[in-house]
């Protein structure tokens, strides 16, 4: 357990990096993009905003504290002092001859798509979930969905609502489920297509790959967000159509899968 390092990311992560060195490991306090290059053998994220920021991939399993995210196993602050000598011990460096448990580390890990949506300006990315919805209150628009790829993509839906939100297993416990739709179980490797506020009262939800999902606004007499975990991300027209599709993984770690076990 000497010498393993542990990445650190977020705000007010000052007790956690404490927790880390009594603990006996190393803290590397820093930001998202810079974890990368430090080769923890695991990234501690503090906070939603720290978890976005490990996107679109890590070079290590996550272990997200206070996210607030549901369905994403994190760790209440309270807990990390005392899940620390585990972790430490399961997630041991290169240098340290590998885990000291003998336990296989990815049994205590949950992989997890983030999508990736292409813009005329880059790409952008998500991890729970993709929606559109009208910008103003009492306002509808009309939404297409299209699954598959060339030569047999299908159209799922076509539907009239305030929006329509698109849910990885990770997001179908937060807004999707709230709107009606499915909680999906982790590396099922589908998505929750989830109308919101839907015009027909008799709408349905559906459950699809997530391999490659199109998504067309079909009116334009109101405007039409684009958000990407909850997070505005500018405006969507008509005219502009937005794939989505799995373009990378990220590896958490599901404390309560066992820990104390080891």
């Amino acid at each position: 357990m000497i010498d393993t390092r542990v990445g650190i990311v977020g705000d007010a992560v000052e007790p956690i990096a404490n927790a880390v060195e009594s603990a006996g490991g190393v803290p590397l306090v820093d930001d998202g993009a810079e974890q990368r290059d430090a080769d923890p053998a695991f990234v501690i994220a503090v906070g939603d905003k720290a978890l976005r920021s490990l996107l679109p991939d890590s070079s290590a399993p996550i272990l997200p504290v206070e996210t607030g995210i549901s369905g994403l196993d994190s760790l209440a602050s309270n807990r990390v002092r005392t899940e620390l000598p585990g972790l430490l011990d399961l997630f041991s460096s290169e240098q340290c001859g590998g885990s000291a448990t003998g336990a296989d580390p990815q049994q205590f890990t949950v992989t997890r798509p983030v999508l990736g949506v292409d813009r005329p300006d880059g790409r952008v990315h998500a991890l729970r979930d993709v929606t559109l919805v009208t910008a103003e209150p009492a306002r509808i628009s009309e939404y297409t969905v299209v699954a598959g790829t060339a030569p047999s993509p299908r159209q799922v839906t076509s539907v009239r609502a305030d929006g329509v939100v698109v849910a990885t297993p990770t997001g179908s416990h937060g807004y999707a489920h709230d709107a009606g739709g499915p909680r999906l179980a982790a590396e099922t490797g589908v998505g929750a297509v989830v109308p919101i506020a839907p015009f027909s009262i008799d709408a349905d939800h559906w459950v699809i790959p997530l391999s490659d999902i199109r998504l067309t606004v079909d009116r334009d007499d109101a405007s039409v967000e684009l958000r990407l975990d909850g997070r505005q991300a500018g405006s969507v027209s008509s005219t502009e159509t937005l794939r989505l599709r799995p373009v990378t993984t990220i590896e958490t770690i599901a404390v309560e899968q066992g820990l104390e076990k080891l």
